[in-house]
């Protein structure tokens, strides 16, 4: 490390002399923190929801006061920001007891809901508002009942005892206050309870909307409380009479069919026994004020379930023009699978699943078709078309189909696609490439969800008297093996055969093993063999990355731990989450007997912001023995024009470059003091881990004082580059 400081340096008596100065300072500096007292400790009292509170990032948590002696930390300002903006309500924090110092601050003791964060914080210096690390803070927003849930009637969706905030009730929306829980542990005893809504809002976490219900009889009123809107149904009449001038209309999940509820749609002057709609040249179709009529109340009934966008396809309005008045006709609905979006399913010939496509657009609203209508012909914009058709296409690349001969979308396939809702999924039918030959047969892979993989089409050799005699010749061994060393080398060799990297059969199940064998064992020629296959766990090359600077001690040099720093980049951050960063890095991954290679590490470090980085530390040792007490995040938390706070300003303070390089067999980057490279540059990913040090290549630190201009800086390389300007 290379130090420069204006003032000559001797080391005699009078830097024994300094020592003993620095020593006094501390000591004088202790003894002015130990005469800090608290003077008043007392419960908050005030309405606990007046109580809820957030971090600001502004203070840290502390086992006590933090100006008190031995107060020790909890979390740091950055911890607290990152609590601060969670997603889970159980992160919402709560003030129950409140302190203060007989130099006038007010410190809070607070906790957060979960119980799994506690301390104490500074809170400013009155009482009457909440400052300093913590805000006031209002964790559910009140909203407005929709014209459904004024005029519906509800039950509960699925009754049991699961506490997924939408099977059981509860005394107040879940986590939005503290230590206030369930209303009921179990709902099946009210399965058959109607219910009504009278209050409805968000949680402002989470941005879910709750909705608090009661009994439309009151004798049944033990499960009042609050669940979220998606755990309610629609009440259902589905054991009902059916009126005989009625058609009722039982809608099914289309994943689970499971019974979501059902309409009754009757029509004055209707008997019974007569079909709803009319058969016209072999296609049966519904009366337009009928099918208008069916759709609203189908929808209505179906947005309380979350089934939101609901639209009549032709084929549903087939199947309820075939009903007959005072009967009942089933119906399976698709529940959005990703919101303002189409699902496009990709199908072999035979109709089964290869994969999908969610396609959205700038205009897209749940509930309108993707495309539009022009009489009876249905399109798709010119812009749309031309994106589907690309996400399309390479969602079928490896499978051994395509969407036609030419591989574009054919017009009844466009159309098909047009006329779907954004909220709902359509399904379209591929093509073969290259049929399987009555002398082929094809291994198609997929993975454990059933995603295909890949595929790779081997053929019958003349001593081959079956399709399995075939694939074990691919294999150069046996894929039915019981002997997992042999079942492994086998699927290697045809997983390779087929261009695929990453997979193997190590993690499948026993259940999976054994429909990989049944499907072998019914192999046969002009046909395909799916096979199941396991995604091989990426690893990291590192566990963790330590950060260090070489500090001079005039005969030799010491490792110096830097543990807040700045990147190249201008993020400040501490040495644990850089670390995070690096190890996740896609440079430093990849499977196990990999090789990683300096010009990779290092391009990690780049990628990272990581090969250069600045450090500050305090004018308080001699840095050309012992380097200065370093800056942690509560030195470099400035809010009013700083990166500083506002005790360094005016004051001299020390600031640090320093680069990182990975080298050939060198203990710059290394595991403790042995070279992480060996002569050729080069590392192996092993199957954990390796804790590694990362020591300086360079280091240059400066003194300057942080005078109007300096203390304005914007980051550390803008202070080092005023540092070293001629």
């Amino acid at each position: 490390m290379r130090i420069h400081i204006k003032e000559s340096v001797v080391v005699s008596m009078a830097a024994l002399g300094f020592f003993a100065a620095v020593g006094i300072s501390q000591s004088a500096t202790a003894s002015a923190k130990s005469r800090v007292r608290v003077t008043s400790n007392v419960k908050l009292r005030t309405d606990a929801s007046s109580r809820n509170v957030a971090f600001t990032g502004k203070a840290a948590l502390w086992t006590k006061a933090s100006s008190l002696k031995s107060a020790k930390k909890v979390a740091t300002t950055l911890t607290l920001k990152d609590l601060a903006k969670s997603t889970r309500s159980a992160k919402n924090v709560r003030a129950y007891r409140v302190a203060r110092t007989n130099r006038g601050k007010v410190y809070y003791k607070v906790v957060t809901f979960d119980g799994k964060d506690r301390g104490w914080i500074y809170g400013g210096k009155s009482r009457s508002n909440f400052a300093g690390g913590l805000k006031s803070y209002q964790t559910f927003q009140q909203g407005s009942l929709s014209n459904d849930m004024t005029t519906g009637t509800f039950q509960f969706a699925n009754p049991g005892t699961a506490n997924d905030n939408q099977t059981v009730t509860y005394k107040q929306p879940a986590w939005t206050q503290y230590k206030i829980g369930r209303q009921v542990t179990d709902s099946t005893p009210y399965a058959n309870v109607t219910y009504k809504i009278d209050q409805t809002g968000t949680r402002t976490r989470e941005g879910d909307q709750w909705v608090h219900i009661y009994a439309i009889n009151n004798g049944n009123s033990g499960a009042d409380g609050w669940i979220l809107y998606s755990g309610l149904k629609a009440a259902t009449n589905v054991n009902s009479p059916i009126a005989d001038n009625a058609v009722r209309i039982n809608l099914v999940d289309s994943a689970t069919g499971a019974s979501i509820t059902s309409v009754d749609y009757a029509k004055n002057g209707a008997t019974k026994g007569a079909t709803l709609g009319s058969n016209v040249n072999g296609t049966w179709k519904l009366d337009s004020n009928d099918s208008s009529a069916i759709q609203s109340q189908i929808a209505s009934a179906l947005s309380s379930r979350g089934y939101t966008g609901f639209t009549l396809t032709q084929g549903q309005m087939a199947a309820i023009a075939q009903g007959t008045f005072g009967s009942s006709v089933t119906i399976s609905v698709v529940k959005p699978t990703i919101n303002k979006a189409v699902r496009i399913v990709l199908t072999d010939p035979s109709g089964n699943v290869i994969n999908y496509v969610d396609y959205t657009n700038a205009n897209a609203v749940n509930g309108q078709p993707l495309g539009t209508q022009n009489g009876s012909t249905w399109t798709l914009a010119a812009a749309d078309s031309s994106a589907i058709q690309a996400k399309l296409v390479d969602a079928l690349k490896g499978t051994g189909f395509a969407l036609s001969a030419n591989n574009t979308l054919t017009t009844d396939q466009q159309a098909l696609i047009a006329q779907t809702t954004f909220g709902n999924q359509v399904s379209i039918k591929t093509v073969a490439v290259n049929p399987i030959k009555d002398n082929q047969v094809q291994l198609s892979f997929v993975d454990q969800s059933g995603n295909p993989v890949g595929s790779t089409t081997l053929t019958k050799a003349t001593a081959d008297k079956t399709a399995l005699d075939t694939i074990k010749a691919a294999s150069k061994g046996d894929p039915t093996s019981t002997n997992s060393d042999t079942l492994k080398a086998a699927y290697d060799t045809l997983l390779a055969a087929a261009g695929i990297k990453g997979y193997y059969t190590t993690d499948l199940t026993a259940d999976q093993l054994k429909a990989n064998l049944a499907a072998l064992n019914k192999a046969a020629y002009g046909q395909s063999v799916k096979l199941i296959v396991a995604k091989i766990p990426v690893k990291a090359l590192a566990s963790k990355f330590s950060f260090f600077d070489q500090a001079w001690e005039i005969i030799t040099t010491k490792d110096e731990p830097v543990n807040y720093f700045e990147n190249s980049n201008g993020k400040r951050d501490s040495d644990t989450n850089f670390s995070k960063a690096l190890v996740a890095d896609s440079n430093l991954n990849g499977y196990a007997g990999d090789v990683v290679s300096v010009a990779k590490f290092n391009q990690a470090l780049k990628d990272q912001g990581l090969a250069t980085i600045y450090y500050a530390a305090q004018d308080d040792k001699p840095p050309y023995l012992f380097g200065g007490t370093h800056f942690g995040a509560d030195d470099l938390n400035g809010t009013s024009g700083s990166i500083f706070n506002s005790k360094w300003q005016g004051k001299n303070v020390w600031v640090y470059k320093m680069t990182i390089t990975a080298k050939e067999n060198d203990k710059g980057v290394a595991i403790g003091t042995t070279p992480l490279f060996d002569k050729d540059g080069n590392v192996t990913i092993g199957t954990t881990g390796k804790d590694i040090t990362l020591r300086s290549s360079s280091s240059d630190g400066h003194k300057i004082n942080l005078d109007a201009k300096n203390y304005a800086v914007s980051s550390l390389q803008e202070l080092y580059n005023n540092a070293t300007a001629k």
